[in-house]
């Protein structure tokens, strides 16, 4: 297996009074395609002993332009170093588009993303960014599709200390677009027809390989694995400590199926998982009034993390 190494460019983020440098490295694939990976540190006297990795969610963007990562997110445990990992066929070139189904999403990305795709990814930086055992502890946040990933790299990858996963859906992904579609439809008759449309879908997608497929942004290997996935199952699986945060009005995914997933993890004996419910607060957590609480959020996952990971500071 051939691994390569590049350090392309470090450069800086400004926010606040802090100073953060980005340095860039990529790895190669068994296939011979490269992952673009990048680390942040915070400029301090010290180094971290904390590695923070960080996934994005279901869109095609480059990592780097999802801003609520340096701004809010790095705060769940501020003096960690940041590890940002880009998807299959995506690199900080690619500029942001807020379009699910932009017109310039590369194709790479559509043939070959997939959740355990990007566990598989996480696999073979973390083979190489924790060779020298620099950190004695790995902390996995992710929001969305980056909330499934984090479940599954933590029922698969040893030496995780700890795991936050957000408004990442219960434990089948068709109850959640069954439940984004009852949201956002005009009508029951409108609702009723999009379901059954998507129901038929769903079966052709895991009964059929239909390579050539794309659906909202997302390719075949993506919406089988995705459609394919039981969270209860992969959760069972972690063993170390996990908090799933959920907000009560998400339209995205379903609170009541996260709801049901918790109460049967609980039942099962599952004291290594914790819950946390934001009644008021949809999928980006905002609050009914438009105020984002993602700063709020942060505060409180952190002292989560602090009960589960001895404190440094």
């Amino acid at each position: 297996m051939k691994l390569r190494f590049i350090c392309l460019v470090s450069f800086f983020f400004m926010h606040a009074a802090n100073a953060t440098i980005i340095s860039e490295y990529a790895v190669s694939r068994p296939d011979g395609s490269d992952i673009d990976y990048y680390l942040a540190h915070q400029v301090i006297e010290s180094e971290s002993d904390t590695l923070l990795l960080i996934l994005q969610g279901s869109d095609c963007n480059s990592v780097l332009h999802i801003d609520s990562i340096l701004t809010d997110y790095k705060n769940v445990w501020p003096q960690a170093d940041i590890l940002l990992i880009e998807k299959y066929g995506i690199n900080k070139k690619l500029n942001y588009s807020a379009n699910a189904e932009r017109a310039d999403c590369p194709e790479k990305y559509i043939q070959h993303d997939s959740p355990q795709q990007r566990v598989e990814d996480i696999k073979r930086v973390l083979n190489n960014v924790r060779a020298d055992d620099k950190y004695s502890n790995l902390i996995v946040l992710g929001g969305s599709e980056g909330a499934v990933a984090a479940n599954l790299a933590s029922a698969q990858i040893d030496g995780i200390s700890a795991t936050v996963s957000f408004n990442g859906g219960g434990r089948k992904f068709i109850d959640d677009v069954v439940h984004s579609i009852k949201k956002s439809a005009s009508s029951v008759a409108e609702a009723e027809a999009s379901i059954a449309g998507f129901k038929a879908f769903s079966t052709h997608i895991i009964n059929h390989n239909s390579k050539d497929i794309e659906v909202s942004g997302h390719g075949y290997k993506w919406w089988n694995q995705m459609l394919s996935i039981d969270q209860l199952e992969v959760l069972n699986n972690v063993n170390t400590p996990l908090l799933v945060v959920q907000g009560g009005r998400d339209l995205s995914v379903s609170p009541q199926k996260v709801d049901e997933m918790i109460f049967d993890l609980k039942e099962s004996g599952k004291g290594n998982i914790d819950y946390l419910r934001y009644e008021n607060l949809d999928h980006v957590f905002d609050s009914p009034d438009g105020t984002n609480m993602r700063k709020e959020i942060t505060i409180d996952i952190n002292t989560w993390l602090k009960s589960k990971i001895d404190n440094p500071w």
